[in-house]
């Protein structure tokens, strides 16, 4: 709900440098072995492009489209990966929750990562995900449940008072904490695998990088404007996260739920 307010924008650099290390390599392990090399891909809430490139690398004889609501993030895209590197490859700005530009059954993949976390509509949206995958085709969606810390390394007081607060805020705004343990009830409230297709749900850890970032300068006077924390309580994250930065081993992860399903034919 916060990006679709763009009360956070997808173009925020202290948002996109959160993305750097989200690929093919370390986000789409469980699908990615069933993408076909002439599979036609929808990426919805694409971001920068770095999954979407790679997906469309693999799907070299495919059309793959990145979607995301951020004009300025679709424009950021379009420029880091272009016609003349990315040939299949193209962005566009569009709704995570209505995909009405698209015929039913258009897609041989339908994927997002970290999209449904911040929605309130989830089941909404992967009904959209459905309609738009063709029979036989892939649907495939990874989202974290960020209230769930499996490591966090060094165990820093600053970082977990930050993280807490980030999560209440984070729900404030309409997000879902726990998204990832969800994501089998939301796909079988959306219908999926009902139709005889086939669906696995499984877990997998994810490393966030540092929020150093985010608890100074802009970032951080948007988060007090907000009454998400204090001058004094952002200036003693900020020290924490410096700590965390200079700790060598230093690793954040929390859990992830995955949803893959076949569209029954």
């Amino acid at each position: 709900m916060a990006y679709q307010r763009q009360d956070i924008r997808g173009d925020d650099p202290a948002v996109t440098k959160l993305y750097g290390d989200r690929t093919v390599a370390t986000s789409c392990q469980y699908f990615v072995s069933h993408v076909a090399k002439d599979a036609n891909i929808l990426d919805v809430g694409c971001g920068p492009g770095f999954i979407t490139s790679d997906l469309a690398k693999i799907a070299s004889d495919g059309k793959t489209i990145g979607l995301d609501n951020s004009a300025g993030i679709v424009e950021q895209a379009a420029a880091a990966f272009p016609p003349s590197a990315v040939p299949n490859l193209t962005f566009v700005v569009g709704d995570a929750t209505n995909l009405s530009d698209y015929a039913d059954n258009t897609f041989d993949v339908v994927h997002s990562h970290q999209v449904l976390v911040h929605l309130p509509n989830a089941v909404t949206t992967i009904k959209e995900y459905y309609r738009v995958c063709k029979p036989g085709g892939i649907i495939a969606f990874r989202d974290s449940s960020p209230s769930i810390v499996l490591s966090l390394k060094p165990d820093l007081l600053g970082i977990r008072a930050y993280w807490d607060r980030a999560m209440l805020t984070m729900e404030k705004m309409g997000g879902n904490t726990k998204a990832g343990d969800k994501l089998e009830q939301w796909a079988a409230e959306a219908g999926l695998g009902k139709d005889g297709g086939k669906l696995i749900y499984s877990k997998s850890p994810m490393r966030s990088p540092s929020h150093t970032h985010r608890t100074v300068g802009q970032p951080a006077e948007m988060a007090i404007q907000y009454g998400m924390a204090s001058k004094e309580e952002m200036d003693n994250w900020h020290k924490a996260w410096v700590e965390w930065d200079e700790t060598e081993g230093s690793e954040f992860v929390f859990e992830c739920g995955e949803v893959l399903c076949w569209k029954g034919k």
